[in-house]
């Protein structure tokens, strides 16, 4: 999904990027994955628009919640989220969020 806006001249200045994703205990998810107003246009409703376009899709397609990561040094979108209903897993839930690279993937396929 990707938005543009006539105060910009019909130019891109946000996007959002999701996908459905499923969990067993809390069932259809909307994940967002990737979500950016250029600096310029930020505080106009730009990222509410799309957030609140995210929330309808979400609706419409029977999730259950939407889910997404934040960077911790990242205040200004954590207030964003907050103030808009998110709550931190982080905190609430104790979730942390794991990688595995791909080299130690790569190790661990190989073993029998």
């Amino acid at each position: 999904m990707i938005f543009s806006s006539v105060y910009a001249g019909h130019t891109v200045v946000g996007f959002a990027m999701y996908y459905f994703t499923y969990d067993p205990w809390i069932g259809k998810l909307l994940y967002l994955e990737d979500f950016y107003v250029m600096k310029e246009y930020r505080g106009y409703g730009m990222g509410s628009k799309i957030l609140k376009h995210l929330s309808h899709t979400a609706v419409k397609t029977r999730c259950s919640s939407m889910h997404f990561i934040v960077a911790e040094w990242n205040k200004p979108s954590i207030e964003f989220y907050k103030r808009r209903g998110a709550s931190d897993l982080s905190s609430e839930e104790g979730w942390r969020l794991f990688e595995i690279d791909k080299q130690y993937l790569v190790k661990m396929s190989s073993k029998e």
